[in-house]
C-alpha cells in the first residue's frame, strides 16, 4: 500500500517504530560511543535511558525516581545502578540526615557520555534533514514538538 493511501496515524506509527529500532540498534550505539567498546556497552537502551533520566538532575535522583522515569521495576533499576556505578558513569551519595536514602547522579564521565550520544543523535537528525528546506525543517520541528506534547502520558488501553 502506498504511503498516501494509509491513514496518517498508520504512517506516523510505522515511522516511530523505525526510529526506535534505529535508536536502539547496536550500530547507532557504537557510533554514539565513538568506537569505544566500554562506552558502547553503556549505550544499551535501558542503560542510556537511565543516564538520560539523570541529565540535569544536579541534586541527583533516588533509584525509585529513576525506575519510574525509565519505566522499569526497582530491582531492574538497582541492577542498572550497580552496572553504571562499576563503569564510573554514575555516583551514589547518601542523603544528609538519612543514610538509608541514596541520591544517584552522573559523574563527569557519565555527563560526557550522555553529551556524546545527544551529539550523535543531532548529527543523525541533521543528516536526515539535509534534503529539507530550512522552512520545511522548522515546520517539521514545530509539528513534532506539538505532537510530542499531545502524546498520551499513559499507554492506550489494549
Amino acid at each position: 500500500m502506498a504511503t498516501d493511501e494509509r491513514e496518517p496515524d498508520q504512517v506516523i506509527e510505522r515511522a516511530l517504530v523505525r526510529i526506535r529500532r534505529v535508536q536502539q540498534s547496536r550500530r547507532l550505539q557504537r557510533r554514539a560511543a565513538g568506537g569505544d567498546p566500554a562506552a558502547a556497552s553503556a549505550a544499551s537502551a535501558a542503560r542510556f535511558r537511565y543516564l538520560d533520566a539523570l541529565e540535569g538532575a544536579r541534586e541527583g535522583l533516588a533509584i525509585s525516581q529513576i525506575a519510574d522515569a525509565i519505566d522499569v521495576d526497582r530491582p531492574r533499576a538497582s541492577r542498572l545502578t550497580g552496572e553504571l556505578l562499576a563503569d564510573g558513569l554514575i555516583e551514589r551519595e547518601t542523603a544528609p540526615g538519612d543514610s538509608r536514602y541514596a541520591r544517584i547522579r552522573l559523574t563527569a564521565e557519565g555527563e560526557d557520555f550522555v553529551d556524546r550520544v545527544h551529539a550523535s543523535r543531532r548529527r543523525a537528525v541533521a543528516e536526515a534533514l539535509s534534503g529539507f528546506t530550512g522552512e520545511e525543517a522548522r515546520t517539521l520541528a514545530a509539528l513534532l514538538e506539538r505532537f510530542v506534547a499531545a502524546w498520551p502520558q499513559e499507554p492506550p488501553p489494549r
